[in-house]
Parts: structure tokens; C-alpha cells; sequence
């Protein structure tokens, strides 16, 4: 095989690898993006529950304190106040897990970019190798 061969093989396998790496790259990516979507969902979820969670213990606090000092909890005062930590915990709750499919449906999109990237690879890295090829082979035989 002489030099020349050896470099139109080595141009065109050259440029067979990249596009395939590009195109591995991007896959892995999109990949990546659609776990971290969905661990972006999860978490506003978890948070909402959370704040739930912890809606229950401060309107319980809230009652402890308002019959502590005298007053009656089912009407009045206590009843304000444990309906102020029910709407506010419920808006945190609902911000949370908004926030999470928010987060959710960004990183989708990304997943979505990478994999066109990955699809656009392929293609260009075919058309690369091929284009590769001809120009060397061409070159070591007097094209130009």
C-alpha cells in the first residue's frame, strides 16, 4: 500500500470518527438532559410535599399556641390565621412544583436540541467521509 493510500484512508476513517464521536456525544447528552428532566419534576414534587408536610405542623403549632393563651381555636382569630398557613403553604406547594415542571420541560428541550444535533452529526459526518474520501483520492491522483 503506498503513502498516498495510507493518507486517503487515514483523511476519510479521520473523518468517519468525528462525525460518529459528535454523534455519540450528542446522544449522551440528550440522554443526560431527559434524566435531569425528569429528577427536575421529582424534585418540585418532593418539595411540594415538603411544604405540605410542613403546612400541618405549623397550623398544629398554631392551634397549641392560640389554646395555650385562652382562645378558642375553631372560630375567630385561630381560624384566620390557620387559614393564612393553609393559603400560603398551598401557594409555596403549588410555586414548587411549578417551578419543577418548569425546570422539567427546559431540559426536555435541550434533550431535544442534542438529539437533532446527534441526527445532524450523522448525516455531516457521512457526507464528511465521503467527501473526505474523494477529495483525497482525488489529490493522489492528480485532481484538482
Amino acid at each position: 500500500m503506498s503513502w498516498a493510500a495510507v493518507a486517503v484512508v487515514t483523511t476519510v476513517a479521520s473523518a468517519a470518527y468525528a462525525g460518529y464521536t459528535n454523534y455519540q456525544s450528542n446522544k449522551h447528552m440528550e440522554k443526560q438532559a431527559e434524566a435531569d428532566a425528569a429528577a427536575q419534576l421529582a424534585r418540585g414534587r418532593l418539595e411540594a410535599e415538603r411544604i405540605r408536610k410542613e403546612k400541618e405542623k405549623a397550623q398544629s403549632r398554631a392551634r397549641a399556641a392560640a389554646a395555650e393563651n385562652g382562645l378558642d381555636v375553631n372560630e375567630g382569630t385561630s381560624i384566620v390565621i390557620n387559614d393564612q398557613i393553609e393559603q400560603d403553604a398551598n401557594y409555596d406547594a403549588n410555586m414548587a412544583e411549578i417551578t419543577g415542571y418548569n425546570s422539567s420541560q427546559r431540559l426536555k428541550a435541550e434533550a431535544s436540541v442534542h438529539a437533532k444535533n446527534a441526527q445532524t452529526a450523522i448525516v455531516s459526518g457521512a457526507l464528511n467521509t465521503a467527501s473526505s474520501g474523494v477529495n483525497s483520492y482525488g489529490a493522489t491522483k492528480g485532481w484538482k
